[in-house]
């Protein structure tokens, strides 16, 4: 009587553990065979590129219903500030132990795709994200009913972390001048 519950269990126990053996197999295979070949992300970076320096503001303008400031209508015209990536910023003067480091894996291309693709803040209105971290947190610029010729630049914070809504900068001018540094 004592040796029903192994006779029971045992198999079912055994079946679990195979079944849990193939699942992990099964994944890594699916995860290795997943992976882009490097045509693939030759043609996904080219894709980007090319959108990134052929921006669409009226576009976006007349999607978001509002003007985007002049500001960064003028970074997307410099190819080589728009290209940039890959870089931290630190606000000087900060008064923390450790200064707050505010990442940028890249910049938005400015179109349709980029807007349709970004989140979107109820309470912010209208906005462009125009760079992200590369791990679901984006830099934000407010658009409005006439063309300002600069906004605050705020950090929308999707990784869980409590930065949401930071001010980064109070214009996209001051953002783009804080001092770099390479990822680390």
């Amino acid at each position: 009587m004592d040796k029903l519950p192994l006779f029971v269990f045992g198999p079912l126990a055994f079946a679990a553990t195979l079944l849990l053996i193939a699942t992990g197999i099964r994944s890594a295979i699916v995860r290795f065979r997943s992976r882009p070949t490097p045509e693939q992300l030759k043609a996904a970076y080219d894709s980007y590129l090319r959108r990134l320096l052929d921006p669409q503001p009226d576009a976006v303008e007349k999607e978001l219903g509002k003007l985007l400031p002049q500001r960064l209508l003028r970074l997307y015209e410099d190819r080589s500030a728009i290209q940039a990536a890959g870089f931290q910023l630190e606000k000087p003067g900060s008064k923390r132990w450790w200064p707050k480091h505010w990442q940028v894996y890249c910049f938005e291309p400015l179109d349709l795709e980029s807007l349709n693709e970004s989140p979107y803040e109820e309470e912010l209105g209208p906005g462009f994200c125009f760079a992200t971290t590369g791990s679901g947190s984006w830099y934000w610029i407010a658009a409005s009913d006439q063309r300002a010729k600069d906004s605050p630049v705020l950090f929308l914070d999707y990784d869980g972390g409590r930065s949401h809504g930071e001010t980064v900068a109070d214009t996209l001018d001051e953002f783009l001048n804080l001092p770099r540094a390479p990822l680390k």
